[in-house]
């Protein structure tokens, strides 16, 4: 297992907070076995442990996991500005195949951060540090997320 204690690289605490209980008690992020890693203003890195339940039938991990990795990292990114949004359209590029009993971490970063459309990437990246996928996604921003002030 992967979980270590997540980092919190400059959010406010309470955004941190509800951000990390967010995806302890989110049921499709519990499924896909989604930690966070650490998080910073617009920025989101997510790992999940390869398991056997990821994997498809030839005995590589499912292209699912990486895309819906990529897709909450990018959707973490916007979070972190205080902000939720809702994935307009993504696209991903698979670039090497994902084995079993590997580490998936994906980097979730903000490109463009609009009054109603934000743009995000997002890298994925095997234990050996080797990038395995790609994404782009765009959001429709739906508004503040927490009342901070």
């Amino acid at each position: 297992m992967l979980f270590r204690e997540p980092k919190n690289n400059g959010l406010d605490c309470r955004l941190f907070g509800t951000i990390l209980n967010l995806n302890e008690e989110c049921p499709f992020h519990n499924l896909l076995d989604i930690y966070i890693v650490e998080l910073s203003p617009g920025e989101a890195v997510l790992e999940i442990p390869i398991q056997k339940d990821h994997l498809n039938p030839q005995n590589i991990a499912h292209g699912g996991v990486a895309f819906s990795l990529a897709d909450t990292a990018m959707g973490m990114a916007i979070r972190t500005m205080n902000f939720y949004g809702v994935t307009i359209e993504t696209n991903i590029n698979f670039l090497k195949p994902v084995m079993k009993s590997d580490n998936l971490t994906a980097v979730g970063k903000i490109v463009k951060f609009g009054e109603k459309i934000i743009v995000a990437e997002a890298e994925v990246r095997n234990k050996e540090g080797e990038k395995v996928a790609v994404a782009r996604g765009t959001y429709y921003n739906k508004g503040q997320y927490l009342a901070l002030e």
